[in-house]
Order: structure tokens, then sequence, then C-alpha cells
């Protein structure tokens, strides 16, 4: 059994995973599984252990909070961009997963928090 400690350890090297291949312009869970010598599905197991959300929740929640700061802090930066940079294929599929997520687009968003 895992202890909180490591499981907390677990989740801060997996958020790091995330932001590292944010950087790479895509987000793979099967590669950050690999990074830890571990399958999709344990990758799974031990995320929602921890915090009751999957790892893909989880990865999309630590880019939707990277996008937030990015449209705020650099708001010249084409929201393009910032799907990119959060790893995302494409601005539409940024569009969608940020207003899901939101409940507003990346565009209201960067507008109405100054």
């Amino acid at each position: 059994m895992l202890t909180s400690d490591t499981h907390n350890t677990f989740i801060t090297q997996f958020s790091k995973a995330v932001t590292r291949h944010m950087t790479q312009g895509h987000v793979s869970l099967v590669a950050i599984a690999g990074e830890f010598h571990i399958t999709r599905g344990q990758l799974n197991r031990r995320v929602k252990a921890k915090l009751g959300i999957t790892a893909q929740q989880l990865a999309l929640n630590i880019r939707i909070e990277q996008a937030k700061l990015l449209l705020t802090s650099h708001r010249d930066l084409p929201i393009a961009d910032v799907a990119f940079q959060c790893g995302f294929d494409d601005a539409t599929s940024f569009t969608r997963a940020f207003h899901r997520a939101t409940g507003c687009s990346p565009s209201h968003y960067r507008n109405n928090n100054k």
C-alpha cells in the first residue's frame, strides 16, 4: 500500500511530466505512464485512488490552469499559440475543452480577467 507522501510525490511528478509534455506540444498519457514504468491503466488507478479523477482529467485540469495563466499574463498571445503551448493540437479542440472546463471561451476569459 502506498503512503500519503508517496501518493503526493507521485501526483507532483505526474504534474511535472504533464507540464514537460505540454512544452513539447502534445500530452500523451501513454508516454507519461512509460516514464513511470507503468501502464496507462496503472497510471489511471494511481491518480484516481488519490484524487478521485482520472489521469486524463488531471492532465486536462493542469493544461487548462496553464491556459488561464497564459491568457491573462500574455494578452497579445494568439489563442492558437496558447492552445499549442498547453499541448493541444489545434485551437478548435482547445477552445472546446476550455469552454467545457470553465463555462466560457478563452477570449471571453481573457477579456473578463484582467
